[in-house]
């Protein structure tokens, strides 16, 4: 008959010494040697069972700590991960912030400087009509220099004509000048009184110049390219006397 151990080996168990050799069936030291043999080989397998089930357990546990480690790193890497992607997200928020506020400041800085030159732009042209409007009192002057010598020396044959030609010449430079400028002199005589154009000094009657129009010019009107620079002064026709009558 054959028996399985614990550990799945099959034996025949061995008869004791003293029944192998016919005796009374007693044990003999023979036989104890051989259980003590047999218990100590049990006892060194159950004690490698025990030390391999040990170094498993270890193992599992090595295993099991490792598992969990690895756990909390990727636990931790997904927070930073998570943080990461918030600080992304934060700073694009803020990017955008700052890209409206600098498409904000290029708009009001062009604004601003459309608005800085349009005034400048107006200044300059006020400098500028300033300045030929404080030119015209030298045409002014001129002017009345070339009336009054006519007036002195208009019915004297013998007079010397230089100086007339002189001033003649200086006012025609003069005005050749503010021309270049876009000024140009207003006759307005026989046009239509407007008081946008004219500055009437009164009334006088005329048979050449029908009612309400301008008969004669006491200070010549100016305009700079097109606009009004200083109104003529004149008289205004109330027409004939016979109109009148």
């Amino acid at each position: 008959m054959t028996y399985t151990d614990p550990f799945g080996r099959r034996y025949r168990p061995t008869q004791p010494a003293s029944v192998r050799n016919g005796g009374s069936g007693q044990p003999t030291l023979e036989d104890y040697h051989r259980l003590s043999e047999a218990f100590q080989s049990l006892q060194k397998r159950l004690e490698e069972t025990q030390a391999q089930m040990a170094a498993t357990q270890e193992a599992l546990r090595q295993q099991t700590k490792s598992a969990m480690d690895f756990q909390d790193q990727l636990g931790v890497a997904y927070r930073q991960i998570e943080q990461l992607s918030q600080e992304r997200d934060d700073a694009l928020a803020l990017v955008g912030e700052r890209q409206e506020e600098l498409t904000q400041l290029r708009t009001e800085t062009t604004s601003y400087r459309a608005r800085l030159e349009q005034r400048m732009g107006r200044e300059a042209d006020e400098k500028r009509l300033a300045v030929l409007r404080d030119m015209l009192s030298l045409a002014d002057h001129l002017e009345l220099a070339i009336t009054y010598w006519d007036q002195q020396n208009g019915a004297d044959a013998h007079a010397d004509t230089s100086f007339r030609g002189n001033l003649v010449a200086t006012r025609d430079a003069f005005l050749d000048t503010l021309r270049r400028h876009g000024v140009l002199p207003q006759q307005p005589v026989g046009q239509a009184f407007n008081p946008e154009l004219h500055e009437a000094l009164g009334h006088m009657a005329s048979k050449e110049i029908a009612a309400d129009h301008v008969a004669v010019v006491v200070r010549t009107g100016y305009t700079a390219d097109e606009q009004l620079l200083r109104p003529a002064r004149v008289m205004v026709s109330s027409g004939s006397a016979a109109e009148g009558a």
